[in-house]
C-alpha cells in the first residue's frame, strides 16, 4: 500500500513522548514524489516549505544520506545522495534522517525491509501521528477521527491494517493489486 503511493497513520508497540515521532507513533508514506511532501503537509495542516523527515535502515543510510553512523532520534541532516527521494529531501539537498535497526525498532524495521523488497529503497516519509499542538494519538477513536479529518488513506495499528473505503488512493490500490499478473497461473490471456 505505501510503495502505492497510500498514507498511512502507524502504531505500533510503545507510546511515544518528544518532539517527533520515531516510528511508533507516525504517519508514515512513500519518499519517491514531492506531491507526497506536499499532501503530508496539508494533512499536518502547515506551511509548504516544511521538510519531511525520512525513516531509514541503518544498514542503507550510508548509500542514501552519506550517514555513516547511528541516528536513531533525527538529531543530524546529512545530504540526499539521490533525487529519488524527493518527498524527504529539503530545497537544500539535505534530510534529518532516522535510522532504523532491528534493536531500535523492531516493527518499523520490518516494515522498511519489505518496502525496500518492494521498491528497492529502505526509506519512508515519517511526520508524527498528532493533532496540531497537541500530543501523541493513542487511542483508536482520536486515531479514526484524525484519519478522517485530515485525509489519511487508513491506518495500522500493531500490524492489523485500517483503511478508509472513501479515500480515492485505497479504491484505485484495490483496482491495481486485483489486476491478474501476465503469466500467472488462472491468468487470462485476454
Amino acid at each position: 500500500m505505501l510503495a502505492n503511493d497510500l498514507v498511512l497513520g502507524w502504531v505500533s508497540g510503545r507510546y511515544e513522548i518528544g518532539p517527533r515521532a520515531l516510528g511508533n507513533r507516525s504517519i508514515l508514506a512513500a519518499p519517491f514524489h514531492d506531491s507526497i511532501r506536499e499532501r503530508l503537509n496539508v494533512i499536518k495542516q502547515r506551511e509548504q516549505f516544511r521538510p519531511i523527515a525520512p525513516v531509514c535502515l541503518n544498514k542503507d543510510a550510508a548509500r542514501w544520506f552519506g550517514c555513516h553512523q547511528a541516528s536513531p532520534y533525527m538529531l543530524y541532516t546529512y545530504k540526499s545522495t539521490t533525487d529519488a527521494l524527493a518527498a524527504v529531501t529539503h530545497v537544500n539537498g539535505t534530510a534529518r534522517i532516522q535510522t532504523v535497526t532491528p534493536a531500535s525498532n523492531r516493527n518499523l524495521y520490518g516494515l522498511l525491509t519489505a518496502f525496500s523488497a518492494r521498491t528497492g529503497y529502505g526509506v519512508l516519509c515519517n511526520t508524527s501521528l498528532n493533532f496540531s499542538g497537541k500530543g501523541f494519538i493513542n487511542n483508536i477513536g482520536d486515531l479514526d477521527a484524525y484519519a478522517v479529518q485530515h485525509g489519511l488513506d487508513g491506518f495500522v495499528v500493531n500490524g492489523r491494517a485500517h483503511l478508509l473505503k472513501s479515500s480515492e488512493r485505497y479504491q484505485a490500490h484495490l483496482k491495481v493489486s486485483a489486476m491478474p499478473v501476465p503469466g500467472a497461473r488462472g491468468a487470462s490471456s485476454a
